[in-house]
C-alpha cells in the first residue's frame, strides 16, 4: 500500500516538474515573441517615421493660391493742394485738421456791385476771385451784371507774400512804360506810311519828267536844233551869193571909180566870213550829229533809268523802313503782353499766398514719404513751390494703394480678388490697378524694384468708421482657387530644386524614390502654381516628367546633389551664343564649372 502511494507521489511530481517546466517555456517563449513583436513595432515605426521625415507623398489637394502684401488706406476723390507761390515761403496760418469745409459758391452780380465789394462781402480776397474766375474774360471795371461767378471756398492755408507787392506795383510801371512805347511804336508806324508815301510819288514824278524830258529832246531838242543850223547854213550861203553879187558890183564901180577898194576889200572880207561860218557850221551839224546828240539822248535815258532804279530803291527802302516800324510794333506789342504776363504772374502769385478750399471735404495734412525729409506742416514751417500741403478728401470712400514686388508681379492680373484686413475687420476688394512699368519712387533704399498697384473697396460707402485714410493693412490677393476637379499635385517648396544637367542648362525637378531600387531618381516638374509653403505641380502626361500621386518625393533635394552651386546666375545661358573673344590668357584664368562637377543644384527660388 505505501509503496503504491509512493511510486503515485513520484509519478504525480514528475508529471508536474514537466508541467512546471513546459509553463515556463511556454511563457518565455511568449515573451521572447512579445519582445520580438515589439522591436518589429518600433523598428517599423521607425522606419515610418524616418519615411515621413525624408520624404513627402505626392497627392492632388485643394490649392487657394494668393499673394500677401501690406498696403495704404488713401481716399479714392481727393484733392492735393501744394504751395504755388516761387521760391521758398514761411506759413502764416494754416487750418486745423480734421476741419470740415466748404468748396467754391456761385455768386450772381447785383448792380452796383464792384470787385472790392464782392470780396469784402464775401470775405475773400479780391485777386483770388479774378484768378478763379480768369476763363470768363470779365471786364472787373465793368462788372456785368446777371453773370454769375464762382467764390471761393474756406480759406485753408496763409503763405508770406514777402515782397510781392512792391514787385506788383513796379511791374505796373513797367506795363505803363510797355504801353508808351507801344504807343509811340504805333505814331512812328503811321508818319512813317505817310512819308514812305511822299517819297513813291516824288520817285514816280521824277521818272515821269524823265520820260517827258527824254522824249522832248527826241522829238523836239535835236530835230530843231539841226533844224537851226540847216536854216543857219543855208542863209550863209545866200550871203555868200549876195557878197559875191556885192563884190562884182563894187568891182565894177571901183574900175568906173565910184567907189574906193577898201569897199571891194570888205566884201570879200564879208564873203571869206560867211563862207566860213558856213564850213564852221556844217562842222558843228555834223558834229551834233554823231556826238552831241548820241550823248544828250543818252543823258536823257540815263535819268529815266536812275528814276526807274530810284523807285525801285524807293520801294525796298520803303518796305524795309515800314518792316522796321512793324517790327518796333510787333516787339512792342510782345513787350507790353510779356510785361502783362509778368503782372499777371505776380498777381497770380499775390493769389498764390492764399489756398481756397476748391470743394467741400474734410482737411487732412499731407504726410511725406518716409525717404522724404521736410518740415511738419505748421504755422511758421518753411515751404517750397509745389510741396504738398494739404489733402482734401471728397467723401468717406477709400481705396487701398500697393508695391507688388516684381517676382509677384507676373502672378497678377487686373479685376483679381482680394481679402483686406485693417485691425480686427476684412473687407472684400477687386485688384483695379496695376502698373506696367517699375515704380522708381518705391525703391527707397535697397534695388529692389516694386510695381504700383491700387485695390478698390467693394464696400466703399458702407466703411466702419473707426477705419481711417492713411491706416496700414494687409492685403491677400487671390491668384486662384484649385478646389475638385482642379486639384493639382501639391508638394512642400524645398521639395524642387534646380539641376544643372549640362554645362550651360539648368532644369527643375524633384527627387523621387523609386520603390523596387530604392534610389533616387530625377524627375523634371513644371511649376504651375505656388505660394510662401507648396508647390502645385502641372499635370504632365509624358513618362519622366511631373508627379503622380502616392509618389515619394525627397524633401532635402540638395542632399542628393553632387556640388551645390548658391550664387545668383543666369539659367540656359548655352541657348544664347554671346560671340565674345576668347580670354587672352586661358592658363591664367579661372577654374570653370566643369571642373568642380557636371550637377549643380540649387532651391528653386523658394518655388515661386
Amino acid at each position: 500500500m505505501s509503496n503504491d502511494f509512493t511510486a503515485n507521489t513520484r509519478e504525480s511530481d514528475k508529471a508536474g516538474f514537466f508541467s512546471r517546466h513546459g509553463l515556463a517555456l511556454w511563457i518565455g517563449a511568449c515573451v521572447v515573441g512579445g519582445v520580438a513583436l515589439w522591436v518589429g513595432t518600433l523598428l517599423f515605426q521607425e522606419e515610418e517615421k524616418m519615411l515621413q521625415e525624408k520624404y513627402y507623398v505626392a497627392k492632388k489637394a485643394d490649392f487657394l493660391v494668393t499673394v500677401k502684401l501690406t498696403g495704404t488706406l488713401v481716399a479714392t476723390d481727393v484733392v492735393t493742394l501744394k504751395s504755388e507761390l516761387e521760391g521758398e515761403t514761411t506759413i502764416r496760418t494754416i487750418i486745423e485738421e480734421g476741419t470740415d469745409v466748404n468748396g467754391t459758391t456761385i455768386y450772381e452780380i447785383k448792380v452796383g456791385d464792384t470787385i472790392q465789394s464782392i470780396a469784402e462781402e464775401q470775405d475773400k480776397d479780391s485777386l483770388s476771385i479774378q484768378i478763379l474766375n480768369k476763363d470768363l474774360e470779365i471786364d472787373w471795371e465793368d462788372l456785368p451784371v446777371g453773370q454769375e461767378i464762382e467764390i471761393p471756398g474756406t480759406l485753408l492755408v496763409e503763405l508770406d507774400p514777402l515782397r510781392l507787392r512792391e514787385r506788383i506795383n513796379t511791374q505796373d510801371i513797367g506795363v505803363q512804360r510797355a504801353e508808351n512805347t507801344l504807343n509811340r511804336s504805333k505814331g512812328d508806324l503811321a508818319t512813317l506810311k505817310l512819308s514812305t508815301a511822299l517819297a513813291m510819288k516824288v520817285a514816280e514824278n521824277t521818272l515821269q519828267n524823265a520820260e517827258m524830258d527824254l522824249e522832248k529832246t527826241q522829238n523836239s531838242t535835236v530835230i530843231n536844233y539841226v533844224q537851226n543850223l540847216e536854216g543857219l547854213i543855208a542863209n550863209y550861203e545866200k550871203d555868200v551869193a549876195l557878197a559875191e553879187k556885192n563884190l562884182k558890183a563894187y568891182t565894177k564901180l571901183k574900175e568906173l571909180g565910184f567907189v574906193s577898194e577898201v569897199e571891194v576889200l570888205r566884201e570879200e572880207s564879208s564873203k571869206a566870213k560867211t563862207l566860213h561860218n558856213i564850213e564852221m557850221a556844217k562842222v558843228d551839224l555834223e558834229a551834233y550829229r554823231k556826238y552831241d546828240r548820241v550823248s544828250l539822248l543818252s543823258l536823257k535815258q540815263l535819268a529815266v533809268d536812275e528814276a526807274v532804279v530810284n523807285i525801285e530803291k524807293t520801294k525796298v527802302k520803303n518796305k524795309a523802313d515800314l518792316s522796321d516800324a512793324n517790327s518796333t510794333v510787333y516787339t512792342a506789342e510782345k513787350t507790353l503782353e510779356l510785361e502783362k504776363e509778368k503782372l499777371d504772374d505776380l498777381r497770380e502769385q499775390m493769389a498764390n499766398t492764399k489756398i481756397y478750399a476748391p470743394q467741400p471735404g474734410t482737411v487732412v495734412y499731407w504726410s511725406e514719404h518716409r525717404y522724404h525729409r521736410g518740415e511738419p506742416i505748421i504755422a511758421g514751417a518753411g515751404v517750397h513751390r509745389g510741396r504738398n500741403l494739404i489733402k482734401l478728401p471728397k467723401s468717406k470712400s477709400l481705396k487701398v494703394e500697393i508695391s507688388v514686388p516684381q517676382a509677384k508681379r507676373s502672378q497678377l492680373r487686373k479685376e483679381m480678388r482680394a481679402w483686406i484686413q485693417v485691425e480686427d475687420i476684412t473687407l472684400p476688394g477687386t485688384l483695379s490697378m496695376l502698373g506696367t512699368n517699375v515704380d522708381n519712387n518705391q525703391r527707397g533704399h535697397s534695388d529692389k524694384s516694386y510695381f504700383k498697384g491700387e485695390i478698390s473697396l467693394d464696400e466703399a460707402e458702407d466703411i466702419p468708421s473707426d477705419v481711417a485714410e492713411g491706416m496700414k493693412v494687409t492685403v491677400e490677393i487671390q491668384v486662384v482657387n484649385l478646389v475638385f476637379p482642379n486639384q493639382r499635385v501639391r508638394v512642400p517648396n524645398q521639395c524642387v530644386t534646380t539641376r544643372m544637367i549640362s554645362e550651360e542648362k539648368a532644369q527643375r525637378g524633384c527627387w523621387v524614390l523609386d520603390p523596387d531600387t530604392e534610389q533616387h531618381e530625377w524627375r523634371p516638374v513644371t511649376i504651375e502654381y505656388s505660394d510662401e509653403t507648396y508647390i502645385a505641380i502641372k499635370e504632365e502626361s509624358v513618362p519622366g516628367r511631373g508627379l503622380r500621386e502616392g509618389e515619394l518625393v525627397h524633401l532635402s533635394p540638395l542632399s542628393e546633389a553632387k556640388n551645390l552651386n548658391l550664387e545668383e546666375g543666369v539659367f540656359n545661358k548655352g541657348a544664347l551664343d554671346l560671340k565674345s573673344p576668347p580670354p587672352p590668357d586661358k592658363e591664367k584664368a579661372a577654374p570653370s564649372d566643369k571642373e568642380d562637377g557636371k550637377e549643380k543644384d540649387s532651391v528653386a527660388n523658394g518655388g515661386v
